[in-house]
């Protein structure tokens, strides 16, 4: 901690001493020329004369009139402009001080002289609700990408993982030239086409692609760059070679990546092929999308809402846990035809990871006798590869009718095998140890298919949308078990030996129409029916090793075999009403669903129906273009599944006994929402906050029965009073030295969940009497973040932030030994350019938890990662980079968090301290970037 307290009031004493004394101003007002009409919101922008650099901006207030900073250290260019007026350019002299400029009139572009022509660019244009940039207007380094092009640009912010925030707000879609390049994933644009390539940077709120195809704005709006290119730049490949090598702690560490991007007009080809050993394996979120390769699915619901699932698994996010060994290539395609009437996007995938994990928990169970003690040793060795295939068509049958077909399929083959050592204590005292050893082998096939008909009418508004889709998966599994329970208590042992193989087929169908009515030209309504159904077959047959040797004996308690099918109807009514300030949106949805399971070992048949009613409702007040105030409420219920309901028994895990409950009625969730913001790009000011209150009746969560050993039986049930879970958070940024383009952001986050169950804490036998106790669990924290950022790509650039917070976790069984401590996490960046085209840069991570009545000890880990690059060549283009990962050698595997009376501490292995050098090389055929 003192580490990071030393770096950020170095930096923080570092910036107080850049305090400049009052500036300059610069003063007028601007009316048109022909009847002296005030020019409210004209744009002013103060350039550096010498290369046109972007100084400061503002707009023109309600009065006409207007002031901006005069740092009046060299000589400067103002610029004027106004929609459909030339613009007025004014030389203003170092050493001019304060200039009064008096009233300034514009003329209208229909009465300037046709010989005049205004030949300087304007850096920055606002067209309605588009703000538009000059890409040559702003210095960026040779070679450098779209994200360096963006981390200058006045009002948008890029973070260390690609993050970009624009106007305040997340920006989840980068486009080129209006299309998507090679999926929607931001960073896929942003770090691969250069920013001498770029044209015009444009950015906007981009309608709901439900909105844009059936004509009904359903008030969603996605935060959009667009990209425009160069004309000669449009056409071309462009790639990345990358090469690495290095050693530390005793191992050997690579990393290497080929990328291949081509695109002629509308076809687009990408491949890339990598593999690694240092944990960076090009799998996270912003890399999952590159090149197509998505494992996110979205659409519509059956009442007008959007969703958006993210499939992640150990292909699409490495959770820091032990040495993954990986490769990944994969290839995709795009093309449109005939007037992009014809649409094609097709992909492959491929990832096989092998890794090795040690895992150290510490848990603490409160039970109404106390608190048990558990501690727990597991290896898990696994090597695992999938393939993956996506495809999606789209036709314009016509201007008012698109379709769409989407396929994808996936198959996934794992072996792992998993080793267990743990021990239980009660009030100091060893009460039962266990061993397990699993050897699992599974296969996984998934195929998903849908169509999507949407068809709009000539009166704006009306149409109507029909959807299908399907799935099939299938999940084969092997499972040789060999476990040991040793009751200290009493003396008793238990063992398990068997082998287990298990089968589960499912296959989905749903099909929904909604029909979209305007009612006048602000109120609109649709109506929709949903129909779904889901046919499941699960086998799971146990055996026991018999007097052969061969595992041949059938165990009937630990086996299974069901079929489970589910039905749903649901209708919905939607009406809406949408301003030029308000836009409303309310939908009510009736829905009943048909369950039924049938236990083909004991032929017993389980039917549930459920008749639920959800609405949901909306309103966003605009007070500006850049001010806006949003209220929701949401009501959805969750029906319980098919583990849920029948005592599907397992001896996996000895411990921990999980049976169902077929008296389980869905849960109840009704959701309160609250955001707002407002946003002035001309002085970099941003400022936002929401809350979100969920309150959960008959919550369903799992009542423990606890024995003397430790050992427990789970059952599910419905809680008798309600849970809560809450969310707050708010922010603001703002320049804090507009010259040097360094700026500020402070942002507030708060959490809040409480929930119920049923301990009780009984003797092995004759305990199905005993009443349960109530346990209460809640957990909250709160933090402050303050962070600093300076990104001209010139100079020294840096980020630095601080997050200071307070945690608490408590459950009413152990008040005196409850969780509740101090946290800070603390990241740095900095990165100097230095001449002959070396980098010095450097980035820390910073965590620390305080010691608790839980867990005595802190935690505290600081991960400092310094490095030293060149470029080379004409073009700059080939890069060599030195750099220590984790130099300090203080990366350890650490979380801690409470699950209803549980409170975990786990540590495990992970990549620490190793030296890595570096080769890249970008190539391009582009002609905008020569």
């Amino acid at each position: 901690m003192k580490l990071l307290t030393t770096v950020l009031l170095s930096l923080v004493l570092g910036f107080i001493s850049l305090q400049t004394s009052a500036q300059s101003k610069i003063s007028g007002s601007i009316v048109d020329e022909s009847d002296k009409t005030k020019l409210a919101n004209a744009t002013v922008m103060l350039l550096q004369a010498k290369d046109s650099i972007l100084v400061d901006f503002t707009r023109v207030n309600a009065d006409g009139k207007f002031a901006i900073n005069n740092p009046d250290n060299q000589d400067y260019l103002l610029i004027i402009s106004y929609p459909k007026f030339g613009d007025y350019f004014q030389t203003i002299k170092k050493g001019a001080g304060n200039v009064a400029l008096g009233e300034i009139e514009l003329q209208s572009a229909a009465n300037l002289i046709e010989e005049v022509l205004i030949t300087g660019k304007i850096p920055v244009v606002i067209k309605g609700d588009t703000t538009e940039y000059d890409a040559s207007s702003f210095v960026t380094e040779k070679n450098a990408k779209v994200e360096d092009l963006l981390k200058v640009l006045p009002g948008i912010s890029v973070d260390a993982s690609g993050k970009i925030t624009a106007q305040g707000k997340t920006v989840e879609k980068v486009l080129v030239d209006g299309e998507e390049f090679f999926g929607d994933d931001p960073t896929l644009v942003t770090r691969n086409i250069r920013s001498d390539m770029v044209d015009k940077v444009q950015v906007y709120e981009k309608k709901s692609e439900q909105a844009e195809r059936t004509g009904v704005d359903d008030g969603t709006r996605i935060q959009t760059i667009n990209v425009k290119l160069k004309e000669d730049a449009k056409n071309g490949s462009f790639g990345k070679a990358e090469l690495a090598g290095g050693l530390g702690n005793d191992k050997e560490y690579y990393m290497g990546k080929l990328a291949y991007n081509k695109f002629k007009g509308s076809f687009k080809l990408g491949a890339y092929l990598m593999g690694s050993t240092d944990g960076k394996f090009s799998l996270s979120w912003q890399e999952q999308e590159k090149f197509n390769m998505s494992d996110t699915e979205s659409g519509m619901t059956g009442d007008g809402g959007f969703f958006m699932v993210r499939n992640s698994d150990e292909f699409s996010n490495w959770d820091g846990k032990g040495h993954p060994k990986a490769i990944s290539l994969g290839a995709s395609v795009m093309d449109a035809w005939k007037d992009k009437k014809h649409k094609l996007n097709a992909s492959y995938k491929f990832a096989r990871i092998e890794n090795d994990v040690y895992e150290n928990t510490l848990r603490q169970n409160a039970t109404n006798e106390g608190v048990i003690n558990t501690e727990e040793n597991k290896n898990i060795g696994s090597d695992a590869n999938k393939h993956r295939v996506n495809a999606k068509y789209d036709l314009a049958i016509d201007s008012l009718s698109t379709l769409t077909f989407k396929v994808s399929a996936d198959r996934t083959h794992a072996d792992r095998a998993t080793n267990v050592d743990a021990s239980t204590w009660r009030d100091g005292t060893l009460a039962s140890d266990n061993t397990s050893n699993q050897q699992e082998m599974s296969n996984i096939t998934n195929v998903t298919y849908n169509a999507f008909y949407t068809k709009k009418f000539k009166k704006e508004g009306r149409s109507i949308s029909l959807t299908f889709a399907g799935s099939n998966a299938e999940n084969n599994n092997e499972l040789q078990v060999k476990s040991e329970l040793n009751n200290r208590i009493t003396a008793a042992r238990d063992t398990v030996d068997q082998f287990k193989d298990g089968n589960s087929k499912t296959d989905n169908l749903s099909t929904s129409i909604v029909y979209s009515e305007p009612l006048s030209k602000r109120w609109r309504s649709s109506i929709g029916y949903d129909f779904s159904q889901s046919k499941a077959h699960s086998v799971l047959s146990s055996f026991n090793k018999s007097a052969s040797g061969e595992y041949n004996d059938f165990d009937r308690e630990f086996s299974n075999d069901f079929n489970f099918n589910t039905r749903t109807n649901s209708a919905n009514l939607t009406f809406g009403y949408k301003s030029d300030k308000i836009d409303f949106n309310v939908t009510n949805t009736l829905r009943h669903d048909d369950m039924n399971m049938f236990n083909n070992l004991d032929t017993v048949d389980l039917k549930r129906d459920y008749l639920t009613f959800t609405p949901n409702a909306r309103l966003r007040y605009s007070f500006t273009k850049t001010k806006a105030l949003g209220l929701g409420y949401r009501r959805y219920t969750q029906l319980p599944s098919l583990t849920q309901i029948q005592p599907l028994r397992q001896n996996t895990d000895q411990l921990n006994q999980t049976i169902g409950n077929e008296n389980l009625k869905p849960s109840i969730n009704n959701s309160f929402s609250l955001d707002g913001g407002s946003y002035e790009m001309m002085k970099g000011r941003y400022f936002y906050l929401g809350t979100n209150v969920t309150q959960t009746k008959r919550a369903i969560q799992m009542n423990e029965t606890v024995f003397p050993d430790g050992s427990r039986i789970l059952m599910y049930d419905n809680a008798d009073k309600d849970a809560y879970s809450a969310f707050a958070y708010a922010g603001s940024g703002f320049n804090v030295i507009a010259k040097h383009q360094i700026k500020a952001d402070i942002n507030l986050g708060a959490n809040y969940s409480s929930s119920y169950n049923l301990i009780r804490d009984v003797p092995r036998q004759n305990y199905e009497d005993i009443p349960y106790d109530e346990n209460k669990s809640t957990t909250y924290d709160y933090n402050i973040r303050f962070g600093l950022e300076k990104n001209t790509t010139k100079g020294v650039d840096f980020e630095v932030g601080a997050r200071p917070g307070w945690r608490v976790m408590r459950s009413t069984f152990t008040p005196d030994r409850n969780s509740e401590g101090f946290t800070l996490i603390g990241d740095a960046r900095v990165r100097a350019y230095l001449p002959a085209k070396f980098q010095l840069y450097a980035d820390l991570a910073y965590t620390y938890e305080a010691p608790t009545k839980t867990y005595a000890e802190k935690f505290e880990r600081a991960i400092f990662t310094p490095g030293v690059s060149k470029k080379f060549l004409k073009g700059e283009n080939l890069v060599v980079d030195f750099y220590v990962n984790d130099i300090l050698n203080q990366n350890k595997g650490f979380s801690r968090r409470q699950t209803v009376n549980s409170f975990t501490q786990e540590t495990f292995n992970t990549i620490s301290r190793y030296f890595m050098l570096k080769v890249s090389w970008d190539f391009t055929s582009m002609k905008g970037a020569e």
